[in-house]
């Protein structure tokens, strides 16, 4: 029987409560889903790949069927790589789905084997984002819900170390 491997790429910079939400609900879908972290050159990340991945691995362990890695370059091309037969991506607004829509089509142009899953999170995350996170974080607000307890504490002694 074929096993139905996804992909769910992102930075992850850092890990919300939103992202844990679909790796969850993806867990389900999937016999595996790999939680791809993008090794992205041109952004200026809060934290290093070693340490989304640490923390990504840390909060999946319960997982059986989640594995954490990472990419550079095109995402169909990892997800060829690692035998995947979709993609899954959260999609809060209207904005995210004309952005998703666009990428999927592209992905779709470049590998039309590879499937895209849009999934929305829970409504309780509906305006999360890792960006929204860090700018709270570095401007001293409280994340607390936002993200996991573990991400809480890194986020303040990183924000603490770059004032």
């Amino acid at each position: 029987m074929k096993q139905v491997i996804g992909i769910y790429p992102g930075s992850f910079d850092p890990v919300t409560n939103g992202h844990l939400d679909l790796i969850h609900r993806g867990a389900k879908i999937f016999d595996e889903l790999v939680v791809a972290i993008l090794r992205n050159p041109e952004k200026d990340p809060l934290f290093t790949v070693p340490e989304r991945r640490e923390m990504l691995q840390e909060m999946t362990k319960n997982l059986p069927n989640v594995r954490v890695d990472e990419f550079q370059g095109l995402m169909v091309d990892y997800a060829r790589s690692q035998g995947a037969a979709a993609v899954l991506r959260g999609i809060r607004a209207i904005s995210d789905y004309e952005y998703e829509f666009q990428m999927a089509l592209m992905n779709r142009k470049l590998d039309s084997t590879l499937e895209t899953i849009f999934m929305m999170p829970a409504e309780k995350y509906s305006y999360l984002s890792s960006r929204l996170v860090r700018e709270v974080a570095r401007l001293g607000g409280s994340v607390d819900g936002l993200v996991p307890e573990m991400v809480v504490q890194k986020l303040v002694l990183k924000v603490k170390g770059t004032k």
